[in-house]
């Protein structure tokens, strides 16, 4: 009998943890996941919201064992994939970003998942050049151009990320690559 009551019970921290990250507590969310995890530490869809809600506290450092250690509980899930992406990302790894990232479009083909995991990187991409009081330095243009380039990688009409492609390679110092992406952004066509 105290099988079910305890998988009961941690259902109801799970849901308790979801229902705080959708609220934007993710710090009260934390805590619900991390009683799961006490409990069961291959509690998988625990592990994956943990890291979800460690990257939206910009902790990403943190978040990418959580989505590693579910992507080894559960392999088929491509949303680790993509969120160990992120990560990968904001931690300045490109190479490995984009090995997850494909990862994630081969479990799931469908073009709107790879172009809504296009529009995230994107706008990491921004977050990465609007983060902290200061004006971007180079570190911080080369570092978005990596989520820029990924960006339009996957999902090629992207008119925005041309966009940003082109300013970031302006403060670059590189003309000819800026002028390239307006011209790319000025050829596109809106969706829809």
């Amino acid at each position: 009998m105290r099988g079910p009551g305890l998988s009961h019970r941690l259902l109801a921290t799970f849901n308790e943890g979801v229902t705080r990250s959708m609220a934007g507590d993710h710090q009260a969310a934390l805590q619900s996941f991390d009683k799961v995890l006490a409990e069961d530490p291959k509690h998988s869809p625990a592990l994956s919201a943990k890291g979800f809600s460690l990257a939206r506290l910009g902790r990403a450092q943190e978040a990418l064992p959580c989505f590693e250690r579910a992507i080894e509980l559960d392999p088929s899930s491509p949303d680790n994939y993509r969120n160990a992406a992120l990560c990968q990302l904001e931690l300045d790894e490109p190479e490995s970003a984009s090995t997850l990232l494909e990862r994630a479009f081969q479990l799931n083909p469908e073009t709107h998942y790879r172009e809504a995991a296009a529009v995230e990187v994107f706008h990491l991409g921004q977050g990465l050049l609007s983060r902290g009081g200061r004006r971007p330095d180079k570190a911080r243009y080369r570092h978005a151009r990596h989520a820029f380039e990924l960006a339009i990688q996957y999902h090629p009409s992207f008119i925005d990320a041309a966009r940003a492609l082109a300013d970031v390679w302006s403060h670059l110092g590189d003309a000819e690559k800026s002028q390239h992406y307006l011209l790319l952004a000025a050829r596109l066509r809106p969706v829809g």
